[in-house]
């Protein structure tokens, strides 16, 4: 009687005769898993909407509001390094649980707060033992789930997040102008609750097939150049990425409001920037698995440089608009790109810790783009610095990228062609 061949593919146990139900679950659990990063994105990204009508009741600086966000993004940071490890070695349910329960409770808190110590309490703990539960264990595990497909099922999960961002402040919004910011935190915190813990209690580890793999050198790292080299240029250009794309994220509602445009109208400038990043995390996925994920990186870096010192050059409705459904597209590229490159990069068995690290730098790249937009419009009473400043940080990522591809494409690449010409 033949046997049936059973392949391991990156760890994951590749079954002929259950691949086709083994597809089917991996899908649905790269869905659960999107489902789940989209709340957490639109978590993080709330404080946008809240910002004009908590700074209308306490009198709060748009800096000081904007360092929620600030500490939120940090705590997600270092949440994330610690979750991701966890999420390497224990089964997900218990790391990711945290994440169906906290961010709720949050909410519920910040419907009752009347300080900045509370406001910052409330994110710091939002992000640390909530959305950093998330991120990172579960975009490495939706790669482990599409072992074959890794850049499609980051991109999925990817565009979660662009939908979450989108859709959960747009929702935020509503229920603010509908009945004031204290009902909105309380019922986007029962809504959390009821939606993300059931989630996180059925989502599943990817089945595995023996030991981890062995930490090999990727197709972009070439001999002789170690992964935490590759891993701490890439955090260094990725703190600089995510500043470019914080400011307008945190700041375009109030940067339409400025210009006139009414509430509505204001908060769907995010709404339609993120609605088309979810377009370009799956496009880039597809790209990075065509052309290289370092190459997808520098395109979506280069286009998000570009269009954010453009944003206060924009004096019409039409004209956001187009700009921010334009920067969606690259800036979700650039997400879904540098977390492929921390995957291709990881040492064996430290998917989790290693897509953790680069997200808390890019984390920390997010609080401080979000924080000097604010600082910035309060000390020029515009927002063409802050957006001027957050351009030159994408300048900066574009230079450390090019080092990259200096060292793991374009000299290893040199060396491949001189071989072949002595042969």
């Amino acid at each position: 009687m033949p046997v049936v061949p059973v392949k391991a593919v990156h760890g994951v146990c590749a079954d002929p005769r259950g691949s086709e139900q083994h597809s089917r679950r991996a899908w649905l659990m790269v869905a659960a898993c999107a489902a789940m990063v989209a709340m957490g994105f639109g978590a993080i990204v709330n404080i946008a909407v809240f910002l004009m009508p908590l700074g209308m009741e306490f009198g709060w600086s748009r800096a000081d509001l904007s360092l929620a966000y600030s500490i939120a993004g940090v705590a997600t940071g270092v949440g994330g390094i610690v979750m991701g490890h966890f999420a390497d070695r224990v089964p997900i349910r218990r790391v990711i649980l945290c994440g169906g329960l906290v961010p709720g409770i949050s909410f519920l808190l910040l419907s009752r707060l009347d300080s900045t110590f509370e406001l910052y309490l409330y994110h710091a703990v939002l992000g640390l033992a909530g959305v950093g539960a998330i991120m990172a264990p579960l975009n490495s595990l939706a790669g482990l789930w599409l072992a074959r497909n890794p850049g499609l099922a980051i991109g999925v999960v990817s565009a979660g997040g662009a939908l979450g961002q989108g859709l959960m402040p747009f929702l935020a919004r509503h229920l603010v102008l509908a009945y004031g910011w204290r009902p909105a935190y309380l019922l986007l915190g029962v809504l959390y609750l009821v939606v993300m813990a059931p989630l996180a209690l059925w989502i599943r580890d990817a089945p595995r097939h023996g030991a981890a793999p062995a930490a090999t050198a990727s197709p972009s790292r070439p001999p002789g150049v170690s992964s935490s080299w590759l891993l701490a240029w890439l955090c260094v250009a990725v703190t600089f990425c995510c500043l470019c794309m914080a400011t307008p994220i945190v700041h375009v509602a109030a940067l339409g409001s400025d210009l006139g445009l009414d509430g509505q109208a204001s908060a769907g400038l995010l709404a339609v920037m993120m609605v088309f990043g979810m377009a370009g995390r799956l496009g880039f996925g597809r790209l990075a698995e065509r052309a290289g994920s370092l190459q997808a990186y520098i395109v979506a870096s280069a286009g998000q440089t570009a269009l954010a010192f453009m944003f206060p050059l924009m004096q019409s409705r039409p004209a956001l608009y187009t700009l921010s459904a334009l920067f969606g597209l690259v800036f979700s590229g650039a997400m879904t790109s540098f977390i492929l490159c921390a995957r291709e990069h990881s040492p064996g068995g430290r998917t989790g810790l290693s897509i953790g690290v680069v997200m808390s730098f890019g984390w920390l790249g997010m609080a401080l783009g979000g924080w000097q937009g604010g600082l910035f419009y309060d000390l020029c009473g515009s927002y063409r610095p802050s957006f001027a400043n957050a351009s030159l940080g994408g300048v900066a990522n574009l230079l450390v990228l090019g080092l990259l591809y200096q060292v793991t494409v374009r000299r290893p690449g040199m060396r491949a062609i001189g071989s072949a010409c002595k042969a």
